[in-house]
C-alpha cells in the first residue's frame, strides 16, 4: 500500500511541476513610443539590454490603433558614436503587429553587436507620417550560434 501510494504522490507532484511551469513568453523587453521629431534629439532616459536576434515589444502613440505593421517602420540609429555624424541606420525588418504592440526582432548583424542604439518608430498610414521615439537598445555581443 506504501508503495501505492508513494507512486501516486510521484506521479501527481510530477505533474503538477510540469503544470505548474510557466508557458514560453512574448518579448522580455518593452519600449514604450512617444510622440517626436526629427528636429529634436532624443531624449536620454534608461537602456534596455537585448541580444542580436531577440524580439522586443513596442507600445504607444505610433502603435496604437495601427492597422498593419506594413505601415509601421522601426529605424535603430546609433547613438553616442562619430557613426551619428555618418548617418549609421538599421531598419528592422521582422515585425509583426500583436494585440499588446509591434513585436520587432532585433537585427543580428555584426556592426550592431555591443553598440547602442536609439530606437523610432514611423508610421506611414495617415495623411501626416508619425515620428514616435522608443527608447535606446544595447545590443549585445553575438550569441554562440553566430558565426559573424
Amino acid at each position: 500500500m506504501k508503495i501505492v501510494l508513494a507512486g501516486i504522490f510521484l506521479f501527481a507532484s510530477t505533474g503538477f511541476a510540469c503544470a505548474g511551469e510557466p508557458a514560453p513568453a512574448g518579448p522580455q523587453v518593452v519600449l514604450n513610443g512617444t510622440i517626436a521629431s526629427l528636429k529634436f534629439p532624443v531624449q536620454p532616459g534608461p537602456i534596455a539590454e537585448v541580444k542580436p536576434g531577440e524580439e522586443l515589444m513596442i507600445t504607444g502613440a505610433c502603435i496604437v490603433d495601427a492597422k498593419s505593421a506594413d505601415h509601421l517602420r522601426v529605424m535603430l540609429t546609433l547613438t553616442g558614436d562619430a557613426g551619428v555624424e555618418s548617418g549609421y541606420h538599421v531598419l528592422a525588418t521582422e515585425q509583426a503587429l500583436g494585440t499588446a504592440g509591434l513585436n520587432v526582432r532585433v537585427p543580428d548583424l555584426p556592426e550592431t553587436a555591443n553598440r547602442d542604439f536609439n530606437v523610432r518608430v514611423f508610421r506611414l498610414d495617415d495623411e501626416s507620417p508619425q515620428i514616435c521615439n522608443a527608447g535606446t537598445i544595447h545590443v549585445g555581443g553575438p550569441g554562440k550560434n553566430n558565426l559573424g
